[in-house]
């Protein structure tokens, strides 16, 4: 289905609404988004089999000599479509499915292992499927699901590129499952259903890196989907709905595995969770002692990896009370959980060495350790599947009644509590963290919502989680406040009530109880993709007096009135952005008023465009008879070439908005003259951009481009070091605390750059906030009085550098230069793997502020 949106958006007038014309044909003119859009909808490459074994060919590819999985000793990508094809025609037990592709276009294969099943057996398992989790109640007392449905299980490998031997692990059981003697593995096969990701990055794994090679790190990813390989992931577990799951990693010195220690997601229904998933390591862990594979490691009593077979790897749950916990979900096993399964990260233990031969020693290891860990795994779910499955459909019921989440006590006696009981003999009060859920979250689609195309894209962003989402047919009230009809309901008595509210809830402030965090701590989409989203009620309230319709997608929020008046678009979110690029790169005038809102002219060409922006990007333009353009000052807008410093953030980020001419510079290219400056628009500092004395080319390319009086717009500390260094607005930058992030409280300035379409909260990874001022500069935004932290970490421990001293500071600031240039400097982390999608538009904003101009429409 399209998430293109091309009807009367909420927020118009009624004439104009009675005015729009749909149905228009894309323009030849616009051109498309090289990028990714910011929501992608699940792909049906990942749709099953309607029966198996489903064999097809599998496509390959040549041989890659430059593969860096030959010097490690593992197997290289080129080889793993053979090896597949080559089980498939030996056995009918295995089938195999391209399920996407990675960035640079190799195939993502996932193979399933199980018994034949026709038509109509693998029909009825899909039924069991779906009520197991859309009517637990029923799955829970039908004895044919519970007796005969195949439990799913799940490995996925090579998630970060340079871990590879989950990969060879992986291939080694799918070769086992699909050749062994038929009654050596029949009970596994008629009873489960096993599934493998057998590389999730084959591009890293190709070029011996851990990021994806768009420079992503695919296990950070898991809630923003900014790649094709997290996607991939985040579709299959709607579809497989694992009820055990496995992501092979790497690497730890010696074999570690999940659970983790705290801070715990506050979503989970963690007493379900950890007793299966701390039980299964500790069988694990036993497995691999007994195993005592030569050269393998073990946990010493100091937390060292050590040769000798001590009887123990490493379990964070137990021996990492700090440091490694599941408090995001961005990772890949985290974020899986919320399907109700028991998830485990497993790190191999030995890593890489600039030595060949002990490179290639070392994979033959892990290769050893993997294959018993996923023995080991198998054994423990075919001991355990009742009890697993209960498991998964009690965590659906629970989610579908709206029941409060259980909190463990601390320090609980082991014998109150079911078994498997090992994990109570750990948990105490550090592991405490539970979520309250409301009983709905509610996004306005009427004119108090401050983008409905921003909102437009978060529903269908949610829906892509597998989040229900449902439509109001009638105008309501909840909490005392009203609501139009058509509002978007997020009803929180659902199956995925714990994806839903990690997704939208605020989250928490944990800087008091966690000394630190691994990685990041804070990820409110309600709060950083740029809708109004409110959360009413609680869990135990009886649902919104309105009817309810569930939809699929979001509804078109795109339009366009009748040809022959100007064309003014209100430029609230992300969507507009990219339409206003759009617009450019098919040469139509676009001037823009100070309000941040844009003109486009009453010529055919320009409504021809305007109508195919409304049909690709979903953004509603009214009529306008160009008065505006005589009583307002405006400025004609041009389509920018945009250099920027930084990493694939900068690029991504970018890209989505529609800046598709795109240039990176750094010091040394812009020392060598590889790159110029010349025709730039408009430069992005992302990254620090400063000159040694051996780089007085790179400097003077640079005064050069400000000389003609060229603007700048950055981030953080890099752009306040680049404006003092230059001469273009004094500050003094300080950053939050080390390690310190999270969602933040900000307050626009009236009248500012960014107060039109204001957004009061923001992200930070650190925050940078800006004192000590020029004379010419203006703050635009400060971090709210008080405590203006809302959720994450942010530790006191820097004097200077706390949540108080940030407290009322200029969070972005605006210069003008008697060289006519303009600066912008985001003390915010506005694109951090690219995820606060909400600020997006302020970069856009930015940009064209601090960019050259173009031509104007003409006034009247």
């Amino acid at each position: 289905m399209s998430f293109h949106r091309l009807i009367a958006g909420a927020g118009i007038t009624a004439l104009a609404a009675a005015t729009l014309v749909a149905g228009a044909a894309p323009a030849t003119a616009v051109e498309r988004l090289r990028a990714s859009p910011v929501a992608a909808p699940i792909t049906s490459l990942v749709d099953p089999p309607t029966s198996y074994p489903s064999q097809p060919l599998l496509p390959t590819v040549p041989d890659d000599p430059t593969d860096a999985s030959i010097a490690r000793g593992v197997t290289p990508y080129d080889e793993i479509a053979p090896i597949l094809n080559s089980l498939m025609a030996q056995s009918d037990r295995i089938s195999a499915q391209v399920v996407g592709q990675s960035t640079l276009g190799r195939d993502i294969h996932l193979v399933t292992l199980t018994a034949k099943e026709s038509p109509g057996q693998t029909a009825k398992q899909a039924a069991w499927r779906e009520q197991i989790k859309a009517d637990p109640d029923a799955a829970a007392e039908n004895r044919p699901l519970m007796n005969q449905y195949k439990v799913p299980i799940w490995f996925n490998g090579n998630i970060h590129g340079n871990e590879w031997e989950g990969t060879d692990g992986i291939l080694n059981y799918i070769e086992y499952l699909a050749t062994a003697p038929w009654p050596e593995v029949r009970d596994l096969l008629q009873d489960y259903r096993f599934y493998f990701t057998v590389t999730n990055n084959p591009d890293g794994r190709a070029l011996g890196q851990r990021a994806n090679a768009d420079g992503f790190d695919i296990n950070r990813d898991m809630i923003t989907g900014a790649t094709p390989e997290s996607r991939i992931i985040r579709d299959l577990s709607s579809v497989i709905q694992p009820t055990f799951f496995i992501d092979l990693h790497g690497y730890t010195s010696v074999l570690q595995i999940e659970p983790c220690g705290p801070p715990h997601g506050e979503n989970y229904e963690y007493d379900l969770f950890l007793p299966h998933a701390y039980a299964a390591a500790l069988e694990i862990e036993q497995a691999v002692v007994e195993a005592n594979i030569p050269g393998n490691t073990y946990l010493a009593p100091d937390g060292s990896a050590t040769l000798e077979n001590t009887g123990s790897i490493k379990i964070p749950y137990r021996d990492i009370r700090s440091g490694w916990d599941d408090w995001p979900p961005i990772f890949t096993p985290q974020y899986v959980a919320y399907q109700g399964a028991i998830t485990n990260t497993v790190e191999l233990p030995l890593g890489r060495t600039n030595n060949p031969a002990t490179n290639q020693a070392n994979s033959k290891v892990n290769i050893e350790v993997a294959d018993v860990v996923i023995e080991t795994a198998v054994e423990y779910v075919a001991g355990n599947a009742e009890a697993l499955l209960k498991n998964q459909i009690e965590i659906f019921r629970r989610g579908t009644a709206g029941e409060p989440l259980v909190t463990v006590p601390a320090d609980v006696d082991p014998a109150s509590v079911p078994e498997p009981n090992e994990w109570a003999e750990i948990w105490d009060e550090t592991d405490i963290y539970t979520a309250e859920f409301p009983r709905a979250y509610v996004i306005p689609v009427d004119e108090t919502q401050r983008s409905v195309t921003d909102a437009a894209t978060l529903v269908d962003h949610l829906i892509a989680n597998g989040v229900e989402v449902d439509r109001a047919e009638a105008p309501f009230t909840a909490d005392g406040v009203e609501y139009a009809e058509g509002s978007y309901v997020v009803d929180m008595h659902q199956p995925l009530r714990g994806m839903a509210n990690v997704l939208l809830a605020d989250g928490s402030d944990i800087s008091a109880r966690v000394p630190d965090m691994y990685d990041i701590s804070a990820w409110s989409l309600a709060l950083l993709w740029g809708a109004d989203v409110e959360a009413v009620g609680s869990t135990t309230d009886p649902a919104l007096a309105v009817e309810l319709e569930p939809i699929d997608e979001a509804l078109p929020t795109g339009g366009v009135p009748a040809e022959g008046s100007y064309l003014e678009l209100a430029t609230a979110g992300v969507a507009e952005y990219q339409a206003v690029n759009a617009l450019l790169d098919a040469g139509v005038a676009v001037s823009a008023f100070d309000d941040g809102s844009v003109i486009l002219g009453p010529d055919a060409a320009s409504y021809a465009a305007a109508a195919a922006a409304a049909e690709e990007f979903g953004v509603t333009f009214t009529a306008s008879d160009g008065s505006r353009l005589a009583a307002e000052e405006s400025t004609g807008l041009d389509e920018l070439r945009v250099a920027y410093s930084g990493s694939q953030d900068e690029r991504v980020t970018l890209g989505k908005l529609g800046f598709d001419d795109l240039v990176q510079v750094t010091s040394a290219n812009l020392t060598s003259g590889t790159v110029s400056l010349a025709d730039v628009d408009v430069l992005w500092v992302g990254a620090n951009l400063s000159f040694n004395a051996a780089q007085a080319a790179g400097r003077d390319a640079v005064a050069a481009y400000l000389a003609a009086g060229r603007g700048v717009a950055g981030k953080g500390t890099a752009i306040a070091a680049f404006a003092n260094a230059f001469g273009l607005v004094t500050s003094t930058a300080t950053q939050g605390t080390s390690g310190s992030n999270g969602i933040v409280s900000v307050t626009d300035a009236d009248g500012g750059l960014l107060s039109t379409y204001a957004q009061d909260t923001a992200f930070v990874y650190p925050a940078v906030w800006y004192t000590g001022l020029g004379a010419n500069a203006v703050v635009e935004q400060q971090y709210a009085a008080g405590d203006p932290f809302i959720s994450g970490h942010w530790a006191s421990t820097q004097a200077g550098r706390t949540i108080a001293d940030a407290a009322g500071k200029a969070s972005v600031v605006s210069a003008e230069t008697t060289a006519g240039n303009r600066v912008l400097m985001f003390g915010t982390s506005v694109n951090f793997r690219t995820h606060p999608v909400g600020t997006f538009s302020q970069v856009a904003r930015g940009l064209f502020w601090a960019g050259t101009e173009g031509a104007e429409v003409p006034v009247p």
